[in-house]
This record gives structure tokens, C-alpha cells and sequence, in this order.
């Protein structure tokens, strides 16, 4: 799978129709994780917004709130006249920012929950993989965990951990797995923004991410389920403390 193709996927369910039509927090949401996931690029141009309402399913009014507020916060500027329109500005601030915003959304218990669905999709494709992968897809699975570890920051290293995941549904061959990981990557990869701040967690995903190429490459099912069940794991316990350490700091009372 191509970079462009991935980039057009994960574009195909950010701007999907909204189930519940006229929740300006739903339009921000969407737009944010694009930007976030550098689905929508520093200086690109946004649809007109008759156009993007209709994409999302909402009120061109819901939508012209939805981009009031991104102009408030620096991530959208609006230009007059000839070629002009909306367009994306993605501040450093933003990725940290949109990660801890979307951590305190979820509880502990629902961010286990969503962490479990993820591990049941890539430790199934990791598997799946080890019998169907062709050469092309060991080379950009053995590519994406090079990318992982050369990241020079918890960004890079986002992107790197979100395309190996998707990588590994297009290696088992299914179009239902590589569906379920895209959407995955719409909700979980910011997350793991927060957790690949720390080098050490970087370098030991990265190291199990290299290994789970060689287990697919050799046809060792068995051994490429269980590391992606590690790597997965990893994410998931660094994800809950932090989630923890938040709910503890705001007084709440941590779920179990």
C-alpha cells in the first residue's frame, strides 16, 4: 500500500458523512485528528464549505462555527479575494495538544476497551500475514519498521507506528482487517503521540516492529501474533498510566 493510497483511505473515513448530523464538536473533531495526522498539510486549501458540509452531513452554519473556532486556535486561516478560502496551519503545540485532548475523552476503562480492538486487528493480520504476505509487503513492512526507528520525534514516529499497523491488514490480504485498522489510525494513532515522547518506548516498538517483519517473512504466524500483542500492549499500559495520572491530577475517581 502506497503512501498516497493510505493518505486517500484514512482521507475517506475523516471525511465521512456524520452520523448524527449538526454537532459542531463532532466537525471539530474530524478536521483536528486531519490535521493532526497530517491528512490535511500545512497550506493546503479546505473545500469550500458548502461542499465540505455536505461531505460531513451537516449545516453550513455547523460547519462555519466548526471553522470559527479552528481560526481561534491558529490551525485555520481564512483569506479574503482572489484565491482565497481556508487554509491549514498546523502549529507545533498541535499534536500534543490534540493527543491529550482525545486521552481525556476517553476513560480508562474505554481506552483498555479500544486498545483491546486494536490488538485483536493487528495480532489477527500479523498472523493472517505470515501466510499471505507477498515479497512487496515484507519490503514495506521491513521499510515502515526502519521508518520507526529512525524517527526523530514522537510525530514521526506516530506516523511510522499507524502505517506499520495498516501495513500489516494489507499484508493478510483483507480488505475488511485493512478497513478496521484505518479507522483504528483515526482514533488511536493520536493517542500515541503522548507515549512516543519517551526515546526508550520508541526504540523498543521499534525494535518489535522489526521483528514482526522477519516472523511474517519466515511464515511464523504463531510468533507474528504474540509480538504484535507486545507491541500493541506496550502502547496500551503506557496509554493508561498517562490517562490514570490525568484523572488522578483532576481529583477523579479512577475507573476500573
Amino acid at each position: 500500500m502506497t503512501g498516497d493510497l493510505l493518505s486517500t483511505l484514512t482521507r475517506q473515513v475523516l471525511f465521512a458523512p456524520l452520523g448524527a448530523p449538526g454537532r459542531t464538536e463532532a466537525v471539530l473533531d474530524r478536521l483536528r485528528t486531519a490535521i493532526a495526522l497530517g491528512v490535511l498539510a500545512e497550506g493546503e486549501q479546505l473545500p469550500p464549505e458548502t461542499e465540505l458540509a455536505a461531505q460531513f452531513n451537516v449545516s453550513p452554519v455547523t460547519l462555519r462555527d466548526a471553522l470559527g473556532v479552528l481560526r481561534s486556535e491558529g490551525i485555520v486561516e481564512t483569506r479574503r479575494g482572489r484565491g482565497g478560502g481556508s487554509f491549514v496551519r498546523v502549529p507545533d503545540r498541535l499534536h500534543i495538544e490534540h493527543a491529550e485532548a482525545q486521552l481525556a475523552q476517553f476513560s480508562p476503562v474505554d481506552l483498555r476497551d479500544l486498545a483491546d480492538w486494536r490488538c485483536a486487528v493487528s495480532a489477527t493480520a500479523a498472523e493472517l500475514a505470515a501466510e499471505r504476505a507477498s515479497d512487496q509487503n515484507v519490503e514495506t513492512l521491513v521499510a515502515t519498521a526502519r521508518q520507526m526507528e529512525a524517527a526523530a520525534d514522537e510525530v514521526g514516529a506516530r506516523r511510522a507506528d499507524a502505517r506499520f499497523h495498516i501495513e500489516l491488514a494489507a499484508a493478510a490480504q483483507s480488505a475488511r482487517l485493512s478497513g478496521a485498522a484505518i479507522s483504528l489510525q483515526v482514533t488511536y494513532a493520536p493517542l500515541v503521540t503522548l507515549v512516543y515522547r519517551d526515546v526508550d518506548t520508541r526504540s523498543a516498538v521499534a525494535g518489535l516492529f522489526g521483528q514482526i517483519a522477519e516472523a511474517v517473512q519466515d511464515g511464523i504466524g504463531d510468533e507474528a501474533r504474540q509480538l504484535t500483542r507486545q507491541a500493541v500492549t506496550a502502547t496500551r499500559d503506557s496509554l493508561l498510566e498517562l490517562r490514570l495520572g490525568m484523572s488522578g491530577s483532576a481529583g477523579e475517581e479512577p475507573s476500573r
